[in-house]
């Protein structure tokens, strides 16, 4: 492995055990002063965040978690052009005997020139778990909006008015399919990153 190489990989390695120790400034280390970070599919609602608000982000996650773990299935490399994309597993246990979480995202991270620093996360996520998240355990800032819940309040505070209330089975159908054409999406662009570049 090159010394930019090197580089890149302890820098995504440092972002991606940041997530895990569950500490907001830890989560921080590797990113620059400029650091952006964006959850897609945008039918989500999830606005762009800088890095203040990704850290006050951050916190509220963080703080219904006991354990969380970000796990890396594989690693692409794109070369000095500073791009990197990981397929990852989020493991994690709730707080309050909420049992475990388990999802799933591809993170497309671009880098600082030299390698050294997180720039922007540009994160595809399962819609579906988002949503669960959203209403059954996320923060009141969790910040996502989407059909099926009142656009006018974010996910976390909707989820306290529908606690108890019956699924609409056309809104779950409509999530699934959505779901399922954003995972497509992903694996295409997570293909052509591999074809460009080099897995670790």
């Amino acid at each position: 492995m090159d010394e930019g190489r090197r580089r890149r990989y302890n820098t995504v390695n440092t972002l991606l055990e940041g997530y895990g120790s569950l500490s907001v400034s830890q989560l921080l280390q590797p990113t620059s002063p400029e650091f952006h970070h964006q959850v897609l599919p945008e039918s989500l609602g999830m606005v762009p965040r800088n890095r203040e608000s990704f850290a006050q982000h951050a916190a509220g996650i963080f703080s219904i978690f006991e354990q969380f773990r970000m796990v890396p299935k594989s690693v692409v490399d794109g070369g000095p052009g500073g791009m990197v994309v990981v397929h990852a597993l989020m493991q994690g246990v709730l707080k309050g005997g909420a049992g475990e979480w388990k999802n799933e995202c591809v993170m497309i991270i671009q880098l600082s020139s030299d390698g050294t620093q997180v720039v922007r996360v540009t994160e595809f996520v399962d819609s579906a778990k988002a949503l669960e998240m959203a209403r059954k355990h996320a923060p009141d800032d969790f910040g996502c909006k989407y059909e099926g819940l009142d656009r006018d309040r974010d996910c976390g505070r909707s989820k306290r008015a529908e606690e108890g209330a019956t699924a609409n089975p056309k809104s779950m159908t409509l999530t699934l399919l959505f779901g399922l054409g954003c995972a497509q999406v992903i694996v295409v662009i997570f293909l052509l990153y591999l074809v460009q570049g080099v897995a670790y």
